[in-house]
C-alpha cells in the first residue's frame, strides 16, 4: 500500500477517535466541570417538565447549534481575559502561516520580538499496516482464545479476543479495530481497503515522534499467556508501513527536533508546524504593533458574532426556535454595541455587526482608546455567558410543550441530566 494511502487512512481515523488539538477551551478544570454540572442541576430543578416532540431534525439542530456555541466560545475566549488590556494584548503573526501558525501566549513582559524558523520535515506518527486479506472468507485459525501484547509510552498492555466459527478475516479486524481504539492508550485503528476489496488493519500512534533513546512508538507482539500464537503475524499487526520522526528545524539557525509539531518559544509563542518550509526561505514570526493587534482581537470578536448569527439564522426547522436565539443574541450586541459608532464598529439592520478597520486605526494612534475597549469587552463578557448557556441547555429552542409544572414548595430532585437527554452532554470527542 503506498504512504500517501496510509497516511490518508490514518488521518481519517485520527480526526474520528481523537480529540481536537486546537481548543484549550475543551480543556477543562476539575471546578469548571463541576460548575457546569450545578448549573444543569439548577436548571432542572427549578424548571417544569416538558414534553418532547420526536422530531429528530429539531433535536439534531440543537446538537448542532450547541457545537456552534462551543466555536464561539473558542474565539471569545482568545478576547476576554481578565486583564483590562485584553482586547489589545500583543498578537504574534507568521509571515507564512500555511506552513507554520503562531499565538501569542506570553503577557507582554517578553523581550522576544522576531525569529525566524526553517523545518526540514515534521513529526509524523508511527503507522502499522498489517497483511491484506480477503474480506469474506473465514480465518485461517484455530477457533478458541487468543491475546497479544502492546509496549507503548512504557507500559504493556494484553489484548485478549476469541475467534468462533464462521468469523471472517473482517470480522476479526474489525473486532481488534474496536477494542484498541476503546483501550484508550493512545493508539488509532481503523479498517482500510485496497483496490481488489482487501481489508487491513492499520494502527497508528496518536502522539507523533519519539522518545529520548527510543526507536519507536509502540510495538506489537504475540502474548506467552496466548492459547493459540500466530495470531500477530496472520494479521500483520506488527508491520510498521511508517516510522516515527522527530520534527526538524532550525530556529535563528540553530538546530532543534521535537517530537511534537507543536511547541512553545520563549514562553511566549505557541508555534504550530504545518509543512516544511522552502530550502533557504525561513518563516518569520514577529510581533504585531499595538494598533494591528487591536484590529486582529476585535475582527476575531466580530468575525465570531457574526459567523454565530448566520449559523443559526441558516436553520429553517418548523420545531427549532432559531428566531427566538437570534434575537436574544441580537440583543446583546445592542445593548453594547451601538456606543461606539464613533469608531468604526456599528450593528446593522439584519444583526450582523460591521466595523472599519481604518477608522478604528485612526482612533488608536495614541494607544487603545478607552472608550471603545470597555462596551466590546462587556460585549464580549455577556456573549461568553450566553455560549454557556447554550451549551448547558440547548434544548430550550427546540418545541417542548410545558407537560407539568413542579411545586414551587417540595423538596425536587435536580435530575441533573433532564435538559441533555439529547445533546447537553453530547460530544464529539471533547471528553
Amino acid at each position: 500500500m503506498a504512504g500517501i494511502s496510509i497516511n490518508e487512512a490514518y488521518n481519517h481515523f485520527a480526526s474520528t477517535y481523537v480529540a481536537k488539538e486546537n481548543a484549550h477551551v475543551d480543556k477543562h478544570k476539575k471546578s469548571e466541570l463541576q460548575n457546569v454540572y450545578k448549573s444543569i442541576a439548577k436548571i432542572n430543578k427549578e424548571s417544569p417538565l416538558h414534553v418532547l416532540k420526536q422530531d429528530d431534525n429539531a433535536q439534531a439542530e440543537a446538537v448542532g447549534i450547541k457545537e456552534h456555541a462551543r466555536t464561539l466560545r473558542s474565539q471569545l475566549e482568545a478576547v476576554n481575559g481578565e486583564e483590562d488590556s485584553a482586547l489589545s494584548k500583543k498578537s504574534a503573526v507568521s509571515s507564512d502561516p500555511d506552513k507554520i501558525s503562531v499565538e501569542y501566549v506570553g503577557k507582554g513582559s517578553g523581550n522576544t520580538s522576531e525569529f525566524t524558523i526553517a523545518v526540514d520535515n515534521l513529526a509524523i506518527s508511527q503507522i502499522n499496516a498489517g497483511h491484506f486479506l480477503a474480506p469474506d472468507e473465514e480465518v485461517s485459525l484455530p477457533k478458541g482464545s487468543y491475546a497479544f501484547n502492546v509496549g507503548i509510552n512504557g507500559h504493556d498492555y494484553e489484548f485478549q479476543y476469541s475467534i468462533r466459527e464462521g468469523n471472517t478475516n473482517h470480522d476479526v479486524q474489525a473486532k481488534l479495530s474496536r477494542l484498541i481504539n476503546k483501550a484508550g492508550i493512545g493508539l488509532i485503528a481503523g479498517m482500510q481497503e485496497d483496490a481488489d476489496g482487501r481489508s487491513t488493519l492499520i494502527i497508528g500512534s496518536s502522539d507523533t515522534g519519539t522518545k529520548p533513546g527510543q526507536t519507536h512508538r509502540f510495538e506489537i507482539s504475540e502474548s506467552p499467556t496466548s492459547e493459540n500464537p500466530q495470531s500477530v503475524s496472520y494479521f500483520g499487526l506488527n508491520l510498521i508501513a511508517q516510522e516515527p520522526k522527530n520534527a526538524h528545524f532550525y530556529l535563528n539557525g540553530t538546530e532543534h527536533n521535537s517530537s511534537s509539531n507543536r511547541f512553545t518559544v520563549g514562553n511566549e509563542f505557541d508555534i504550530t508546524l504545518r509543512a516544511a518550509t522552502e530550502p533557504d526561505n525561513p518563516v518569520t514570526i514577529s510581533i504585531e504593533n499595538e494598533s494591528d493587534a487591536l484590529i486582529e482581537n476585535v475582527r476575531s470578536l466580530i468575525n465570531g458574532y457574526n459567523d454565530f448569527i448566520d449559523s443559526v439564522s441558516n436553520v429553517h426547522n418548523d420545531g427549532f426556535k432559531s428566531s427566538k436565539l437570534v434575537g436574544e443574541t441580537v440583543s446583546i450586541a445592542e445593548k453594547h454595541i451601538n456606543k461606539i459608532d464613533d469608531y468604526g464598529i456599528t450593528l446593522k439592520e439584519d444583526g450582523h455587526i460591521d466595523y472599519n478597520a481604518g477608522m478604528l486605526r485612526d482612533k488608536s494612534t495614541d494607544g487603545p482608546p478607552k472608550e471603545a475597549i470597555t462596551p466590546l469587552k462587556e460585549f464580549a463578557k455577556d456573549l461568553l455567558d450566553k455560549a454557556d448557556e447554550i451549551s448547558v441547555d440547548p434544548m430550550k429552542y427546540v418545541e417542548r410543550p410545558i407537560f407539568n409544572y413542579k411545586d414551587p414548595h417540595g423538596q425536587n430532585a435536580p435530575s441533573p441530566y433532564i435538559t441533555s437527554e439529547y445533546s447537553g452532554m453530547m460530544f464529539n470527542n471533547y471528553c
